[in-house]
């Protein structure tokens, strides 16, 4: 099993209310939001630690479901408890159009990656290539297709040996034959071209 990733170090949470609903806060995406709030901020000169505190601050994310709107920031420890003891007094200020309901800690949170298998299904990888392919109005070649898939398909070796074999047994495959039969090229108004 992979080892977990770390997906939010060193955050916390602005949990946020709307002053106002159907104002400009409504509209606004997770990153005006930020910047707002760093800016409220960065104009407090008489708490020079918040001041320079809050425009070193770093977006995390933005929550946005029914209830409350949660806004993630993310810093280096010493800046973060900058924002904590801003909080402690009620110095800390919302953006505008919003007022700051809580402030806490986010505790890591931790994806764990899903392994791929070694397996490649290959019907499915021509029949995504040669659709690419199509898309791009390129004409499908055995040395086309080929160069596709190792260009997007890195790191396998034998694509020359499968697409070779593939290509010997094409015609006497009914179902994929009506798959390539189905594909037209867009740029030459005619079926793909399926021998060498």
């Amino acid at each position: 099993m992979a080892r977990p990733v770390q997906l939010t170090p060193g955050s916390l949470a602005l949990v946020l209310a709307r002053l106002e609903a159907g104002g400009p806060a409504d509209e606004a995406g997770g990153r005006a939001v930020f910047r707002a709030f760093c800016r409220a901020n960065a104009r407090c000169f008489w708490n020079a630690r918040l001041a320079r505190a809050a425009p070193r601050l770093g977006f995390a994310g933005w929550l946005r479901g029914p209830a409350l709107p949660v806004l993630l920031v993310r810093a280096p420890p010493a800046r973060l408890q900058v924002l904590r003891d801003a909080w402690r007094r009620r110095a800390l200020r919302p953006p505008p159009g919003f007022r700051l309901r809580a402030v806490g800690d986010v505790f890591p949170v931790e994806m764990s990656p899903i392994a791929q298998s070694q397996f490649v299904p290959l019907g499915e990888v021509v029949c995504c290539a040669i659709s690419d392919m199509n898309a791009a109005q390129v004409l499908v070649t055995q040395q086309s297709l080929l160069e596709h898939l190792v260009k997007h398909y890195p790191g396998h070796r034998v694509w020359f040996l499968i697409i070779q074999s593939f290509w010997m047994d094409l015609e006497e495959d009914r179902i994929f034959f009506r798959a390539l039969k189905a594909q037209r090229t867009v740029k030459h108004s005619r079926l793909i071209h399926c021998s060498n």
